[in-house]
């Protein structure tokens, strides 16, 4: 768990700028992903409907059907009535007919449920999607923004020593991938012109001390914020 962490706050050099970053970069990919999302839940409405209206027609036209046949049957059993060898041919025919129908009702009845089983797992769908999406897009703000956090952390503390009077000339340069490299070389620039004078004035402020008398003591402090400043 800890490497782990550790990992996580390398990336995390600067949380607060990062996050705000990054949240500006998940919310304008959330905001793409609502319409995106908006518009797909539209045309997905529409084909539901027109899948609805496809099942209702099938269902129409089975109990049409249905209801032709046995009119047709009805009439031609009342014009041979008496002929019972024809009547029960009639009745074999007009079971088979609701057999039919029963079928083809369970059919409809199958087919709705499958549309709507099937437009709540493209909802699901869309919607794993997007959490998936968005996270992605979290650690890719996270990863990029630490291109541009990890210059401005070495600026910054490059500057703090300064402030401090410390002039530490950067032993490495930036790693391979980050930006801003011409600030972070300016202000390495600084820091290195800045030694550069301090040490000549170390060693000429040192060469006054070892060649002069007792009236120079008073240098001696300021040899000392020199020396310490080039460590």
């Amino acid at each position: 768990m800890a490497p782990r962490q550790r990992r996580l706050r390398n990336y995390l050099l600067d949380a607060p700028l990062q996050l705000r970053f990054t949240s500006i970069l998940l919310l304008g990919t959330l905001l793409g992903a609502g319409l995106l999302g908006i518009f797909l839940a539209r045309a997905l409405n529409r084909l539901a409907d027109q899948a609805e209206r496809a099942v209702e027609a099938r269902a129409a036209a089975a109990q049409a059907s249905h209801e032709l046949h046995n009119a047709a049957l009805s009439k031609t059993l009342l014009e041979r009535f008496g002929d019972p060898q024809f009547t029960a041919q009639m009745e074999r025919q007009a079971q088979a007919i609701d057999a039919a129908y029963v079928a083809e009702q369970t059919q409809v009845s199958e087919q709705r449920v499958e549309v709507q089983r099937e437009q709540k797992r493209i909802g699901w769908l869309v919607f794993l999607s997007v959490l998936v999406f968005s996270f992605g897009v979290l650690a890719l703000g996270i990863v990029l923004t630490h291109r541009i956090a990890g210059p401005v952390f070495r600026v910054r503390r490059l500057l703090d020593d300064l402030r401090e009077g410390r002039r530490q000339v950067p032993s490495h340069g930036l790693r391979d991938g980050d930006e801003l490299r011409d600030l972070f070389d300016s202000a390495a620039d600084l820091v290195r012109t800045l030694r550069a004078e301090d040490e000549a004035t170390l060693a000429t402020v040192s060469e006054v001390l070892r060649s002069s008398g007792p009236g120079t003591e008073p240098l001696r402090p300021i040899q000392a914020r020199l020396a310490a400043r080039v460590g």
